[in-house]
């Protein structure tokens, strides 16, 4: 009787799955929110695709395209039977970095970002300063390039170059008039050389 019943609940989910690819199949997919990516990668990754079960899609197709580190936030929402649009959100490129990657905003390391990133060019021997170098080009806007060394960090507007041996003085100097030439920003005062 166990058994019985076993099977004929199965074969009602069985009916009931295949009822759901004829009657309810993905009709219409749309993707907002684009800028870097291309929408049919972003259809790829989720397997979210015209003919596909529609009762069935859940927010774990979005699992696949939240680990690129170009997309922020992805939401997936069903306006109706057989629609599904998909609202993504993506990082900008902020800091340009030498290898042709970027930072993003919130620091994020975003492959091939550099010719879309509109902050200072970024150079440096050692490891990447991130929350430093995204503090020094919000406190700069102006600045051209951004540059750390094991010495210090450098930041060059267009008719000056500031140098302090640590973030906080550049950040510190930043609220304060900026001379042109060259400037040494230290902890006992303040050096500049036309």
């Amino acid at each position: 009787m166990g058994t019985v019943r076993a099977t004929l609940a199965l074969l009602l989910l069985a009916t009931l799955y295949v009822a759901s690819l004829v009657l309810f199949p993905v009709e219409e997919v749309t993707v907002e929110g684009l800028r870097h990516l291309k929408r049919d990668e972003v259809l790829a990754r989720t397997g979210i695709l015209p003919g596909e079960p529609w009762l069935w899609l859940t927010a774990r197709r979005l699992n696949p395209l939240l680990q690129d580190p170009w997309v922020a936030s992805a939401r997936m929402e069903k306006p109706g039977p057989g629609r599904v649009r998909l609202l993504l959100r993506e990082r900008t490129p902020f800091l340009p970095l030498p290898g042709g990657d970027a930072l993003a905003e919130d620091g994020t390391l975003l492959p091939g970002g550099a010719p879309l990133a509109r902050g200072p060019r970024v150079e440096g021997k050692g490891p990447l300063p991130v929350q430093d170098l995204l503090a020094l080009a919000r406190a700069y806007p102006g600045a051209q390039r951004l540059r750390y060394t094991p010495a210090g960090f450098w930041v060059e507007l267009p008719q000056a170059r500031i140098f302090a041996p640590n973030v906080r003085l550049l950040l510190e100097y930043a609220q304060s008039a900026r001379p042109e030439g060259q400037v040494y920003v230290y902890s006992w005062g303040v050096s500049v050389r036309p």
